[in-house]
């Protein structure tokens, strides 16, 4: 037969499981549901707009030396022994712009929307960071000391 005493350190037990299960949940909703971003956050996003820049203007450089190619085999005078092969030349170096302006066209997209992201990212976070104290202008003046 279980006496009062026993019946105690169950019940506190269970109390203290469930206090600390509540806890931990709230703390991983609470950071997920916040959104906060920090300041990781935003040099990641900053290197996703850098990088798709960088492959913008690669695209770019790459079609118009597609581009040139097609313009100059436009203008080479054609024969009844050459013209196939200038127009099969001319379809694939078409294709290749084609194609070349689809993905600019994606990047450029792509690039606007991680600008807009990182905007959101720093706007968010020069709110979270502004202290609503005076700053310590001396903080740092130990460290002449040392010199």
């Amino acid at each position: 037969m279980e006496t009062l005493s026993q019946k105690a350190p169950e019940k506190e037990n269970w109390i203290r499981k469930a206090s600390t299960l509540a806890l931990c949940v709230a703390l991983a909703f609470g950071n997920i549901s916040c959104g906060h971003k920090t300041e990781k956050d935003v040099m990641e996003q900053q290197k996703k707009v850098e990088t798709l820049s960088f492959q913008i203007s690669h695209y770019i450089n790459a079609r118009k030396w597609f581009v040139e190619k097609y313009n100059t085999l436009l203008k080479y005078p054609k024969t009844e022994a050459n013209k196939a092969q200038i127009y099969e030349s001319l379809s694939q170096l078409y294709d290749i712009i084609s194609e070349y302006d689809e993905k600019i066209a994606d990047l450029a997209e792509d690039k606007l929307d991680a600008e807009v992201d990182l905007n959101d990212y720093i706007a968010n976070l020069g709110t979270n960071i502004l202290p609503n104290n005076p700053i310590d202008p001396n903080k740092w003046d130990f460290l002449l000391a040392i010199q």
